[in-house]
């Protein structure tokens, strides 16, 4: 991921119904949509995008539907929060060719690079806009 696009990702917001309850206070943030950066056919999105919901399902892993994307909503991506480690949503994150996930740990967002697995703390919560 270049610099640009690190800057761009840590300017996402979030939009998703409230979590349940009993979710766990640590869970990643994946989507399958625009692999490796680049804009995607929307049916290629859809079918990726379902494909890694069975998939976390299958794994054993609650879902709950996360969409990203920039604050003025010109880009958005579909995606789910699953509660799994880092290393396993790095794992994720590349099998969909991803350039990064999110993290949450206690409400506090971080950017997981999928390249390296480095993480960033974003220096703030998650909230849905």
């Amino acid at each position: 991921m270049d610099p640009a696009q690190r800057d761009q990702f840590k300017q996402a917001v979030f939009r998703y119904e409230p979590l349940p309850a009993d979710w766990p206070a640590e869970f990643a943030i994946i989507t399958a949509y625009n692999p490796e950066g680049r804009v995607t056919a929307a049916a290629a999105n859809v079918t990726a995008d379902a494909e890694l919901a069975a998939e976390l399902r299958s794994a054993g892993y609650a879902l709950h539907r996360v969409t990203g994307g920039s604050a003025d909503q010109t880009h958005v991506e579909p995606g789910w929060a699953a509660p799994l480690g880092q290393a396993g949503a790095v794992e994720f994150g590349r099998r969909y060719g991803q350039l990064a996930v999110f993290y949450v740990r206690k409400g506090e967002l971080s950017l997981i690079d999928c390249t390296d697995g480095s993480s960033e703390p974003m220096g703030r919560q998650l909230r849905s806009f």
